[in-house]
């Protein structure tokens, strides 16, 4: 129960939007695109910001399930996540699979649908918009 309501908090449309802001923002910082890359991190900045992400991760975790499993199984399990988070193809998969996901959500097929019925609707022959005879 509470990974389903964690899961449904996670993916609310408010959540989609602030997560599409974010990716903007990185991205394109202040509506423009960097005009030169950002510098490649050094290997002390990887650590420091794994270390990071670990500790955030383990703080998602109730207390609870860390009591259960001990923290070396949770960091451990966590560090297998952001390791295997690592890998471009699997990097690219989830991307894939999660603008699938989006566009899902947001039923854009339907919309497509709509305009095209609208679209044929307005190509009929006895249509006058489209014989340029204004009704």
């Amino acid at each position: 129960r509470w990974l389903e309501v964690q899961v449904a908090n996670l993916t609310c449309p408010q959540c989609w939007v602030r997560y599409l802001r974010l990716l903007r923002e990185s991205i394109w910082p202040g509506g423009v695109l960097p005009k030169y890359p950002r510098p490649v991190r050094t290997q002390e900045q990887k650590v420091a910001a794994e270390k990071q992400a670990l500790q955030s991760l383990m703080g998602i975790l109730p207390d609870t399930v860390v009591q259960i499993l001990g923290v070396d199984k949770c960091q451990l399990s966590w560090s297998l996540v952001l390791e295997s988070l690592q890998q471009p193809l699997i990097n690219r998969h989830l991307i894939y699979c999660l603008w699938d996901i989006i566009l899902e959500f947001l039923d854009l097929s339907a919309s497509v649908e709509e305009s095209t019925i609208s679209t044929s609707a307005s190509d009929t022959p006895d249509n006058p918009k489209r014989m340029g005879v204004s009704p």
